[in-house]
């Protein structure tokens, strides 16, 4: 519906708010989507849609399309706020994640019905809250201030030690390194944490291995030990937690260079499944404490010295 902006007001319930938490709206905003309105007697009420409306102005036009409601709920004014704070980018990361976790508690929604909601991704959402439990406290106002970058930020916050984190940010923090790196770094960091920071820099952007301890011993030889029976309890969990890890994962925002390598690692774990439940529907695990594939190469093997 074509709404007159002369008649478009800001709401008076949310605008002191906005005012004391916002930054200025941006104009590089995710989406312009179109203004929500509310009938207010002879004029309407701004819900969401600012940019939009700012750029109609600026424009120098008259009317502006906007979804006009009668009636709303407190509850879907919030949820019309932390969709135009989230499009237009008009919060900060922390404060607009403490914004997502303040309203599920309030309302006692999961991600997925504030996602529903909102038109925020359950991924996205889970992001943003997920750097306010885990990301050192020391980092929050760095990632608000724009010292350190949201990527940044989501990846520094997968190593659990929170001096481990501030170790780690300070280069990024400093500007000594780019987001580019940030992903590299973590992820050695994570596996090799006895190594300092500045060894894993060379490593990953300069490419300088640490140098190699010399072995003042040769290895000892080992005898091969039996195969052990495989614990199936532990297997059974693990697929259960893989299986819950892909059910969220159309969810997720992934990157095209990482979307390619899993659909690449996918393709082998699928091809992995058919060939175990072919082998488990056979009923070999019943017949016999030896898998079929190993009695076959013994039988092979034992009419091979027969000959």
């Amino acid at each position: 519906m074509k709404v007159p902006i002369a008649k478009i007001f800001p709401d008076p319930v949310t605008e002191a708010s906005r005012k004391a938490n916002v930054r200025e709206l941006p104009r590089g905003s995710r989406t312009a989507r179109d203004p929500v309105v509310l009938i207010d007697d002879d004029r309407f009420i701004l819900l969401a849609g600012a940019r939009k409306l700012r750029t109609a102005q600026e424009a120098g036009e008259k009317e502006v399309e906007c979804t006009v409601k009668e009636t709303v709920t407190e509850q879907e004014r919030w949820e019309l706020l932390l969709a135009e704070q989230y499009h237009s980018s008009l919060v900060p990361p922390m404060d607009l994640g403490q914004a997502f976790i303040d309203y599920r508690d309030r309302y006692d929604v999961t991600q997925q019905e504030l996602a529903r909601r909102t038109g925020i991704t359950p991924g996205t959402i889970h992001h943003y809250e997920s750097l306010i439990r885990t990301l050192a406290p020391g980092l929050g106002s760095k990632v608000n201030s724009g010292e350190l970058t949201f990527k940044e930020a989501r990846s520094i916050a997968d190593i659990d030690e929170h001096e481990r984190q501030l170790e780690i940010a300070k280069p990024f923090v400093d500007g000594r390194l780019s987001s580019v790196h940030v992903e590299r770094i973590v992820g050695r960091a994570k596996n090799a944490p006895e190594l300092s920071v500045d060894q894993i820099i060379e490593e990953v952007v300069n490419g300088k291995r640490p140098a190699q301890k010399p072995e003042t011993e040769e290895p000892e030889i080992r005898e091969p030990q039996p195969p052990r029976e495989r614990n199936t309890e532990s297997l059974e969990n693990m697929v259960l937690h893989l299986a819950g890890e892909l059910d969220a994962l159309p969810l997720q925002v992934i990157p095209e260079y990482r979307r390619l390598k899993l659909i690449s690692c996918l393709r082998i774990l699928d091809s992995r499944l058919r060939a175990s439940l072919e082998g488990l529907n056979s009923g070999q695990a019943r017949e016999s404490a030896i898998p079929r594939p190993m009695a076959r190469n013994g039988a092979t093997a034992t009419r091979a010295r027969a000959r």
